[in-house]
């Protein structure tokens, strides 16, 4: 099987890509870049501007955050793959919101911001997508917030 199709294969495995017709996936695949990171390297780190998502193709990385200006990062979450990371910035045009530090040897696509742009004026499915992914992610947050918050409320009070 041919690279392109390969990397054709792996967007459609991505959910909010999935439905997508193939030829958009391969222009999409055809616009991306395969890079490689070894451990420790940063992908991109909070407050960077945006100019590029990344899917995740093999290996892992963590996702950290800092607060409050701090230069102490908390790990949030693990990137492995399939992982769609970098989408919120570029698509709100907000700087980044995490760091991305890749855990071992990390490959990923990479696509730009401004092919990724192109692709959703192109094609109301995957703007639906993106938005449906998007909403997920808040509800998503949202539950975890009220979790967070019932645990120092329960903290507080013993």
């Amino acid at each position: 099987m041919s690279k392109l199709q390969d990397e054709v294969d792996l967007l459609r495995s991505i959910p909010m890509l999935a439905n997508l017709p193939s030829n958009k996936l391969k222009l999409l695949a055809f616009a991306s870049d395969r890079v490689s990171y070894p451990k420790g390297e940063i992908l991109f780190r909070q407050g960077d501007d945006a100019d590029a998502a990344y899917i995740v193709i093999s290996g892992t990385a963590d996702v950290l955050v800092s607060s409050d200006g701090s230069s102490t990062e908390s790990k949030v979450a693990e990137l492995g793959p399939n992982s769609f990371v970098g989408d919120m910035a570029i698509l709100c045009d907000i700087p980044r919101t995490a760091t991305i530090q890749a855990n071992d040897s990390l490959d990923a696509l990479r696509i730009k911001k401004e092919h990724m742009m192109d692709m959703m004026r192109e094609s109301p499915e995957l703007s639906m997508s993106v938005l449906r992914e998007l909403v997920q992610r808040l509800a998503k947050t949202t539950h975890d917030l009220s979790i967070a918050r019932d645990e120092v409320s329960r903290l507080q009070a013993s």
